[in-house]
């Protein structure tokens, strides 16, 4: 799937990202239609039983609304993150958001995880086994540094919406952050700032 991202990248002209990013977004936006139940998630956060509610896996990629605990402090932050898991633990998990970069750093980035992928018989990517030392092991995966996050399960607004695996190249194309605070262009150059100190 690696080079599936990196040719996208490569022939798609400026023209057919945009038409690719519409299309991109009618996909998207019937499933984000299913994590519209406010009512439902504030009984589940209260309940302090997230994880029971929302089943998800370690390398998998997902969508889902964000409250920061502690966005008053924060320069920016994503109500919207698209993240790749890398653990989780009883008060949240931690993950890489990955519209903290432009859309070329991403599929780099993905594209490096590749060689992390597990398939299943059908040879599709169930998910990626990669974790944090791995990373941080190595400077070939440098733009992980800005992506990387930690979520409390008590401030997820939303179910986590799963993206396949097969969606994955649409979904790194998608101009769906919502950072707030900060523009998108400020953020990604600071993660690029980020990134090429390292």
């Amino acid at each position: 799937m690696g080079s599936k991202l990196t040719q996208l990248a490569n022939e798609r002209t400026s023209a057919q990202l945009q038409v690719m990013s519409r299309e991109s977004i009618k996909w998207l936006t019937k499933k984000i239609n299913a994590l519209k139940n406010p009512s439902g998630i504030a009984s589940i956060i209260n309940r302090e039983d997230f994880r029971k509610h929302s089943r998800f896996q370690l390398g998998g990629l997902y969508y889902f609304y964000y409250d920061p605990k502690t966005k008053n402090s924060l320069d920016y932050y994503d109500r919207f993150p698209l993240v790749l898991v890398l653990d989780k633990d009883t008060e949240g998990f931690t993950g890489l958001n990955l519209h903290y970069l432009p859309v070329k750093y991403r599929i780099a980035l993905l594209d490096k995880l590749m060689d992390f992928a597990s398939l299943d018989s059908n040879n599709d990517i169930k998910r990626l086994r990669v974790t944090y030392e791995i990373l941080n092991g190595s400077k070939r995966f440098r733009e992980f540094k800005p992506c990387l996050k930690k979520y409390l399960y008590g401030h997820v607004q939303s179910k986590m919406l799963a993206v396949q695996s097969n969606e994955w190249d649409i979904a790194v194309y998608l101009p769906i952050q919502q950072f707030k605070k900060a523009s998108v262009n400020e953020v990604w150059e600071d993660s690029i700032n980020e990134i090429r100190k390292n």
